[in-house]
């Protein structure tokens, strides 16, 4: 039998800031706190399915200043970006923004 390996997820300081932030205007500037839970929980619902399927989401085009590969996936109305170390077997979710926002 041929097993998958599977990634460990981790989030950075700034993807966790950011997730903050989303959840807290959701559920107090726009009043819907139980959205905001629900978004929250398909937001980590579908980050974790990465760890079965880290390449899954599409590469993001490299501008001269990132040296690192991201990957772009797109929960609902939210822009998550990601990298992959092969070697450690770990994706390290970086950011989370609204999608009409510009993430570059």
């Amino acid at each position: 039998m041929n097993f998958k390996e599977i990634y460990t997820v981790e989030f950075t300081e700034d993807a966790k800031e950011e997730i903050t932030e989303i959840y807290e205007y959701i559920s107090k500037n726009l009043k819907a706190e139980k959205s905001a839970k629900r978004i929250m929980k398909e937001i980590k619902d579908k980050i974790l399915t990465l760890a079965n399927f880290p390449e899954k989401y599409t590469k993001i085009e490299r501008t001269s200043k990132i040296k690192k590969e991201f990957r772009r996936m797109l929960i609902g109305n939210f822009v998550v970006l990601y990298t992959i170390e092969q070697k450690y077997k770990k994706i390290y979710i970086s950011h989370m923004y609204y999608s009409r926002r510009n993430y570059l």
